[in-house]
Parts: C-alpha cells; sequence; structure tokens
C-alpha cells in the first residue's frame, strides 16, 4: 500500500511540474502542432480535479494564448532553432493553498477504504465461522452430538444421576440458546443416568390405593423395575390391591431398591363373559369328547355319574344345558355320565358262603373268622353296605363270616408235630390263642402230648395252653398181674 501511496504521490506532481512548465508561446517546427500535442499530453496527465484547482491560471493561460494567436495570423513566424525555447511571455502564477490539505483528504479517504475492506473481510470470515447455539435440554445427547458433527463443535458430556430425567437426556448447557460461538469451540452438557439404581425406595401401602395411584407412584419414584399386573378376581373390587411378589427371595419391604424386581397385583374384578358358546348335543359322547371341547371353548364342565343299563359307561347320559343354547366361559354346565350296568349289594346274611360267592355282578371275597358275639355262620362285616348299588363287575366285595368261638380239641397222644399247624389256624381265623410245650419225664413214647392244660372245650379269643410232652425216658410200668379165675 505505501507503494502505491508513492507512485500516486510522483503522478501528481509530475502533473502539477508539466503544468507550470508549460509556455504558450514557445515556437517552432510545427509550432501549431506542438501545441496540440503539449495540450493533449497535458489533458491525459492532469485529471478533472487538477482543472478545478487551477481555474484561474485557466483564464489568464487563454487570455495569453489568444494573443500569441493574433500575432502568428499577422507576422510571419520566426525561425528558431529546434529545442529552442521561447521566452513565456509573462504571466503571474497563484499557488493553490488547498491543494495540501485535498491530498491529505485524499489519502484519509483511501485509508479509511482500505480499512474498511479490511474491517470486511474479518466481519465476514468471523460471520461465516458462527454458529447459533440450540437448546439441547430435554433432547438425547445423540442428537446433540450429531448437531456438533454438522457444525464442527465439540460436545464434551458429563453424567449425572437425576431422577426427573431419562437416561441420556440432556439436563442443561453452559451456552445459552441462541447465544453465538465460532467453529471449533466446546459446547459442555450434563446429561441424565436416570435414577440411581442403587436408592433405597420406600413402600407405601398398597393395600389403600387404586390402580392409578400405584401407577403415579411408580412414575414418580422412577421405579422402573416394579411392574403392574392386573388380573380378574372375585373377592377383591376392580382397582384395588391383590398382592405383591419380589423377583428374588431375599429383597424385603425394608432393603427394596430402585434396581430390585416388583411385581404389585391388581384387581380388575370379576370377569364378565358373553354367553356366545354354543353348547353342542353331547348325548352318548365319551368323557374325552367333553373334554376336548370345553378346553377349545375354554368352558370347565363338571361330571357326575349315575348308573345306566342303556348307556355304556364313561358316555353321556344328560347335559345340564339343553343343546343349541349358548352360555358363557364361567357358566356352570354339568355333564352326566353313565356308570354302566349297576347291582345292587345284598344282605349276605341272608346267604350261605357258597351263594354269598355266586352272586351276579358281584366280585366277592370270603373270609372265616372267630367271634365270641356273632354266632356261627353269620356275617360279622361286608365292605358295601346292604342296598348299594355298584357298578357291576368293577367292586369287589368282601364279606366276613363267623366260626364262633375258637374249640380245643384233646390232642393227648397226639404227637407234638401237629402243634405248630393246629394252634396257627387259630390265628388265621382272629383269635389269638397261644402254646407252650413243656418236656417230661414219661415211658410214653417220646414226642408224645401226654398232657395239655385245656383240651375239649371253646376258648376265648385270647388264651395259652401249656402242653406236655413226653421225653420218652422211663420204663414202662409193669402190667398188673391177672386176677385168678374164681
Amino acid at each position: 500500500m505505501s507503494d502505491f501511496l508513492k507512485q500516486f504521490e510522483q503522478d501528481n506532481y509530475q502533473a502539477d511540474d508539466d503544468y507550470l512548465a508549460y509556455d504558450p508561446l514557445s515556437t517552432g517546427d510545427g509550432a501549431g502542432d506542438g501545441k496540440g500535442e503539449t495540450e493533449d499530453a497535458y489533458a491525459d496527465d492532469v485529471d478533472a480535479s487538477d482543472f478545478d484547482d487551477y481555474s484561474q491560471v485557466e483564464h489568464d493561460f487563454a487570455d495569453e494564448h489568444d494573443h500569441a494567436s493574433a500575432l502568428t495570423d499577422t507576422a510571419p513566424v520566426p525561425i528558431v532553432a529546434p529545442r529552442q525555447k521561447i521566452a513565456s511571455a509573462a504571466h503571474e502564477v497563484k499557488a493553490d493553498d488547498k491543494h495540501h490539505k485535498r491530498k491529505l483528504v485524499r489519502y484519509a479517504v483511501i485509508a479509511a477504504s482500505i480499512l474498511a475492506l479490511c474491517v470486511a473481510g474479518v466481519g465476514i470470515f468471523f460471520l461465516a465461522n458462527r454458529v447459533v447455539v440450540r437448546d439441547f435440554v430435554g433432547t438425547s445427547v445423540a442428537e446433540a452430538r450429531t448437531w456438533g458433527l454438522s457444525n464442527r463443535i465439540t460436545i464434551e458430556a458429563s453424567e449425572e444421576f437425576n431422577i426427573e430425567y431419562d437416561a441420556g437426556i440432556v439436563m442443561s448447557q453452559d451456552r445459552a440458546e441462541g447465544s453465538a460461538m465460532q467453529r471449533g469451540s466446546i459446547l459442555r452438557l450434563t446429561v441424565s443416568k436416570g435414577p440411581d439404581p442403587d436408592e433405597r425406595i420406600e413402600l407405601p401401602d398398597f393395600s389403600a390405593m387404586t390402580t392409578i395411584e400405584v401407577r403415579e407412584w411408580r412414575q414418580e419414584v422412577r421405579a422402573l423395575n416394579a411392574n403392574i399386573n392386573e388380573e380378574y378376581s372375585d373377592e377383591v373390587d376392580q382397582g384395588h390391591f391383590i398382592r405383591l411378589e419380589f423377583t428374588d427371595s431375599a429383597v424385603t419391604e425394608e432393603t427394596y431398591t430402585r434396581a430390585d424386581g416388583l411385581l404389585i397385583y391388581m384387581s380388575r374384578g370379576a370377569e364378565v363373559f358373553e354367553a356366545n358358546i354354543l353348547v353342542p348335543d353331547f348325548s352318548e359322547q365319551s368323557k374325552s369328547d367333553v373334554e376336548t371341547w370345553a378346553r377349545e371353548h375354554g368352558v370347565e364342565p363338571t361330571f357326575r355319574e349315575q348308573p345306566s343299563d342303556t348307556v355304556d359307561a364313561g358316555h353321556v347320559v344328560a347335559q345340564s344345558v339343553e343343546a343349541g343354547k349358548r352360555i358363557a366361559k364361567d357358566s356352570d354346565l354339568i355333564i352326566t355320565l353313565s356308570a354302566g350296568h349297576f347291582v345292587i349289594v345284598p344282605n349276605f346274611n341272608n346267604l350261605s358262603m357258597e351263594d354269598a360267592s355266586a352272586v351276579p355282578g358281584l366280585e366277592v371275597h370270603i373270609r372265616q373268622r372267630y367271634s365270641t358275639s356273632v354266632a356261627f355262620g353269620r356275617v360279622i362285616s361286608q365292605s358295601e353296605s346292604v342296598g348299594t348299588e355298584v357298578r357291576a363287575d368293577s367292586v369287589v366285595v368282601e364279606v366276613t363270616y363267623s366260626l364262633g368261638r375258637p374249640y380245643i380239641d384233646d390232642l393227648r397222644g397226639d404227637s407234638e408235630k401237629v402243634l405248630a399247624e393246629y394252634f396257627h389256624n387259630f390265628s388265621v381265623h382272629g383269635a389269638n390263642i397261644t402254646y407252650q410245650i413243656v418236656y417230661i419225664d414219661s415211658y410214653e413214647p417220646r414226642g408224645s402230648i401226654v398232657r395239655m392244660s385245656r383240651y375239649a372245650q371253646f376258648l376265648g379269643l385270647n388264651e395259652h395252653i401249656t402242653v406236655h410232652v413226653s421225653r420218652g425216658n422211663l420204663v414202662p410200668p409193669e402190667p398188673p398181674p391177672e386176677a385168678p379165675d374164681e
């Protein structure tokens, strides 16, 4: 810029010197032509502002020029040597007092213009690199990072636990919305980590709360691991608390934290079903057929049995809802199934043991037991009561007949080997008759029963018998002599 100013100054001074050195009366070869060339050169070097500044000089110059022209028109042109100047006519040159001031103004204008260009360039640069900050509070940090990449802004995020904002949501920023910042700057954000999972939460009295209130509590304390399950209940009114369960058995109401799983069951009231299920005719269908239909339609029928001589066992005899009617899922549906052919249990006191074992349709097991109260041949007990209807060939009836009081025979003279079987027969039939063997010296054959504590008589159900058995170690006595015949 200094070179430009120097050149500009030299050009202006050159124009002033040419103007002051110009002699309008100088002559030479081609004087008329020289005058025109001088004027043309002068016009080229001096701008319009110079002519305005030197208006007075131009007026004097014009008068002298007219005078010189008149002399050349009436008198011969003298011949002079080339390049020889003719003394200029006397004229007065006035100096312009404002010229220096105008140069200062001109320099000031140029400097101001250059300064304005520089300022404009710097302003354009800063405006081109200027970014208007958005409000990221309440938005995800991912959205802020995307904006930062697009605008060459570095995002620095610090995380804090906060109950009001979800994880990953911006809570605050260090630059206000609408403020400007340069590209390459740093925008600092505070981002929520969500509620503190290890914070201890006091559980309220859910039994006094409605479903809406429980949901509001869950949102207020941000217990996001607490799930509210609504289920139908015939006992608890709609919208009221049923029970709560912790997913971890080690957690209690006193140790519950936000990270623990909790199931809160609330009532939806009694379930009301639409009567839109068409009941078919189940006549003579099997029980499995009815159960398949019930599963497909969500119905829970009740099954009962009754004897039938016409319908096979396990097939439908009757149904509580007529075929063609519609019922709801919770409606009562009673299905009566055939129990098959039934037999009436007789009074076995009226039957002998032989006849009892041959009752048609019944499988009868006959037992015999000793009894001190029931006479021989009478029934002590039967497993099915008299007159009971039982399914034919499906029930075993046990009938016990009395053997009366136990009777012990006279076993003297028999071998001791019969004792075990004999007394075992008492035990088999319900009598607790025990025995003891005592060996004695005797001339009876060895092993013979010599004496018995009781024999040839009726016994009670609990008796003990002593049996004496011979060792056979004595010599039989001599038979007494025969009496002489008289």
